[in-house]
């Protein structure tokens, strides 16, 4: 069982992330490759077709990228499109993306004029999270269904995308055993472990995913992370977070137990409610008001989110790794700061880039903000 939870945990490493999706090619079917957290994957697995969340380049020099993109951009943006300039995700048959923040919203206008994918899309993401906008999201995610099912030759239908959510719903409930799982005093796997299965669950088929997952979670109820330290506990918030070499480094000396993070807590937090007769709504309403992203406007619920799963994690302090360049997560920044300052919880702000980079001078400015926490808890 071992061997399949390191399947799992290993499967978006550089080597073999494309494993599931050559094997989907050679069935014949088609893949769809998204580039943000609000895309609804039920989507593209209802129209018969793999939703793989796009990993860029790890590689720190993207000279192909850059003839497009300025350095002081979005750093995911620009390592993605190194990806596509150079062949590494040639599989994909189509990109769908959002307009989330404007870098996205650049980087799929480049990628459509480049004509590397017979099927790109863009899709528009309101800022609010209301009624209004829950109607004007359906009409979005309406059209994106009947786009791709004009590409593939297909018709989404009601009882298709029903199906295809409530498999969806599954993934997440499944995912969620394992983050109940963190909250022991000694929780079955690392931080890092944990995003190379969340990134993993966004690349595998999810019929597959979902008999893997049932297959493990009994035996995670009784295995035990073998890290060398298990305090401070401490949770780590960003943006496209895919490299678990990230996590490995604040892991040094304590354990991440919880993430605020598109690429792991924030995929799995919230279904969708099958008691909507209307999917298209069902699924926009789920979209825009999970837990989200620092563009969205509702700054008061993420806060309250967050120091929610401070309590239920048992969370010693928080670790904010923002991507150079990001604006959104720059504009929130200093009312997330203020706001956990007030809550009493310890919290240091890091920036960093894509590409695992400035090593160094991160593990001192991580160690000193863990042994502050430390000297903090025993003169308590």
């Amino acid at each position: 069982m071992e061997e399949k939870l390191l399947t799992l945990i290993e499967g978006n490493s550089e080597t073999i992330r494309n494993k599931w999706a050559m094997g989907w090619k050679q069935q014949g079917k088609k893949i769809i490759g998204t580039l943000s957290s609000y895309v609804p994957e039920e989507i593209i697995w209802a129209a018969g077709m793999l939703p793989w969340r796009i990993t860029g380049s790890w590689k720190e020099n993207i000279p192909h990228a850059k003839v497009y993109r300025s350095d002081n951009s979005c750093s995911y943006c620009n390592h993605v499109l190194e990806s596509v300039l150079n062949g590494e995700l040639d599989f994909l048959d189509g990109l769908v993306t959002t307009d989330l923040d404007q870098d996205l919203l650049r980087l799929g206008d480049v990628i459509a004029s480049l004509n590397k994918f017979p099927f790109v899309h863009i899709m528009h993401i309101p800022f609010v999270d209301s009624e209004l906008n829950y109607k004007f999201f359906a009409g979005e995610i309406t059209r994106f269904s009947n786009k791709l099912g004009k590409f593939g030759g297909t018709t989404i239908t009601t009882d298709s995308l029903t199906s295809s959510i409530n498999s969806l719903n599954i993934v997440r409930n499944l995912l969620n055993q394992i983050y109940e799982l963190r909250k022991k005093d000694v929780p079955p796997l690392s931080g890092a472990e944990i995003l190379g299965i969340l990134t993993t669950a966004q690349i595998m088929p999810r019929d597959i995913l979902t008999e893997e997952l049932e297959a493990i979670i009994p035996y995670l109820n009784n295995r035990k992370t073998n890290l060398k330290q298990l305090k401070p506990r401490i949770m780590v918030a960003t943006e496209m977070l895919d490299n678990p070499a990230y996590i490995k480094l604040v892991e040094e000396n304590c354990i991440v137990a919880m993430d605020d993070t598109d690429t792991g807590s924030r995929y799995i937090n919230l279904n969708v409610d099958l008691d909507l007769k209307d999917p298209a709504y069902a699924l926009a309403k789920r979209y825009l008001h999970h837990h989200g992203a620092p563009r969205m406007a509702h700054w008061d619920r993420q806060i309250q989110q967050i120091i929610d799963w401070v309590k239920e994690y048992k969370i010693d302090g928080i670790i904010n790794l923002p991507h150079a360049w990001c604006y959104p997560q720059r504009f929130r920044m200093a009312f997330l700061m203020e706001n956990l300052e007030e809550a009493g919880i310890p919290t240091i702000s890091l920036e960093r880039e894509y590409h695992l980079a400035n090593v160094g001078q991160l593990r001192t400015r991580i160690g000193a903000f863990l042994e502050m926490i430390t000297i903090k808890q025993v003169t308590q």
